[in-house]
């Protein structure tokens, strides 16, 4: 009896253990799990954004039209545009320069069920600042440079995404931050729709302004 007595103490102290560090690994599996969806996010909103689209009001392109399921929210200065209708208007709306767009979103790459807009209760949500500015390190003015590498001086932009997670009850972000950074060639054109302005880059164009 005083083994079997021994013997329950040891399993007894053991499955303390384990259960007090039970929520510590799973805090680290939900951290690294939000990690990986906001690394994976962060590279498709970037190429999403650098690869631009038609700067026309009846452009027809529809590639990016799933993300309605995800993109909940995008606002633009003072304007919150909910549930945007299309691939394009998103596209349009994140590629508005300045830095002060912003979209919540539900992870793109997050478990199946929470993938086209199924199970949105329980969905990781994340917010994604867009900061679109010239780039403007150096003077092309002071170098002389051929014409084409000008033009590439007074059409090249730093884009930076600034994500913060997870979006918590009430709106605020939780403690996750992350920045992506870019440099983006071409035009950057506009067109307005109903009041609103949608901009694409066009990264195969180059308007000579010199």
């Amino acid at each position: 009896m005083i083994e079997i007595a021994l013997a329950l103490g040891v399993i007894g102290f053991a499955l303390v253990a384990i259960i007090g560090i039970l929520p510590v690994g799973l805090n680290v599996q939900r951290e690294t799990h939000q990690d990986t969806i906001i690394g994976q996010d962060g590279s498709f909103f970037l190429e999403a954004i650098r690869n631009g689209g038609p700067a026309l009001g009846n452009g027809t392109s529809t590639s990016l039209d799933f993300l309605t399921n995800f993109v909940e929210s995008i606002t633009v200065g003072a304007k919150t545009y909910n549930n945007p209708a299309s691939g394009q208007m998103i596209l349009g709306l994140l590629s508005t320069p300045g830095n002060s767009t912003t979209a919540r979103i539900r992870g793109l790459t997050g478990a199946a069920t929470e993938q086209n807009g199924s199970n949105a209760v329980t969905a990781f949500r994340y917010y994604m600042n867009v900061e679109i500015e010239p780039f403007t390190s150096a003077s092309t003015n002071s170098f002389a440079l051929p014409l084409e590498n000008l033009q590439l001086g007074v059409h090249l932009y730093d884009l930076r995404l600034k994500f913060s997670w997870p979006v918590l009850p009430g709106g605020k972000a939780g403690p996750g931050r992350q920045t992506y950074r870019s440099l983006v060639s071409g035009s950057l054109l506009s067109y307005t729709n109903s009041g609103t302005a949608f901009w694409f880059f066009q990264p195969n164009t180059y308007t000579n302004n010199l």
